[in-house]
């Protein structure tokens, strides 16, 4: 399985990318919105866990953009959820067309156990 995780929080990054990393996932990260679509282009992942304060391109936007390239048959349509920092926010991930969202602060375990729950193995081959 393919991961992308970004977050502004370098050390909520580094417990998510701790969290996924196994034998059988490969978990690229970032801190910027345009780096996260760029990594997308370059490697589809099945996941993307994106914080919704990025700089640049906030993880609402990255979600959309994500779904919009997948429509266009640009890449593979990741599952994309998006960690919110206000409960108010939710309707924004409606907006966004992610899969979820996770209010903030979040588990690194929980956030790896929902990718895995959600991303199946015959969709991550």
């Amino acid at each position: 399985m393919i991961v992308v995780v970004a977050d502004k929080d370098p050390i909520e990054l580094a417990g998510m990318r701790g969290a996924l990393e196994s034998p059988d996932t490969e978990v690229f990260s970032a801190t910027d919105g345009p780096v996260v679509v760029h990594l997308a282009q370059q490697h589809e992942p099945h996941a993307v866990v994106v914080g919704a304060s990025l700089g640049r391109m906030g993880g609402f936007a990255v979600s959309r953009e994500l779904k919009t390239l997948a429509e266009q048959e640009k890449i593979r349509e990741p599952w994309v959820v998006v960690l919110i920092e206000r409960e108010a926010d939710a309707w924004l991930a409606g907006w966004s067309r992610c899969d979820a969202w996770m209010l903030k602060p979040v588990d690194a375990i929980d956030v790896a156990n929902l990718v895995r729950e959600k991303v199946t193995p015959s969709a991550a081959k």
